[in-house]
């Protein structure tokens, strides 16, 4: 994949009211990991990486933000999902496999709370990596 483009999609989960932390996170890794990464790399995904909040340092973290930029908000969103490919077609390709919705993301609406989830999609251009500048 050396000198093509990438395109980075990136998705914020935030869990339902009333689900814990806990419960949430048990959920996503014992029943949508096993089912949807083999179909990750079935369709063409090159990477995929989940952010998981940290409420204590996203907290501490919004505490300096305030002061240096007033106004900026830390994101609540419980899980940002990051899913790299070569074009469209592998995240199509993935979202139609009757497994994606028959086992790696069934029953997420009990978990989510769809109505919050957003969105990111572009290339991703990585400027400094293992301490060395590129692409500049």
């Amino acid at each position: 994949m050396a000198g093509q483009k990438i395109i980075k999609y990136s998705l914020e989960h935030f869990r339902k009211d009333g689900i814990s932390e806990e419960a949430f996170l048990k959920w996503f890794q014992e029943y949508h990991l096993p089912y949807g990464v083999p179909l990750m790399k079935k369709h063409g995904v090159v990477k995929y990486a989940v952010h998981t909040r940290v409420p204590p340092l996203c907290d501490a973290f919004q505490d300096i933000i305030e002061k240096i930029r007033p106004g900026w908000e830390v994101s609540k969103a419980d899980l940002v999902l990051e899913y790299w490919m070569p074009d469209l077609s592998c995240l199509n390709s993935l979202i139609e496999d009757p497994d994606w919705n028959g086992k790696a993301v069934k029953g997420q609406e009990d978990w989510l709370d769809m109505s919050r989830s957003t969105i990111h999609i572009g290339y991703e251009t990585t400027y400094l990596e293992d301490g060395n500048v590129v692409n500049l």
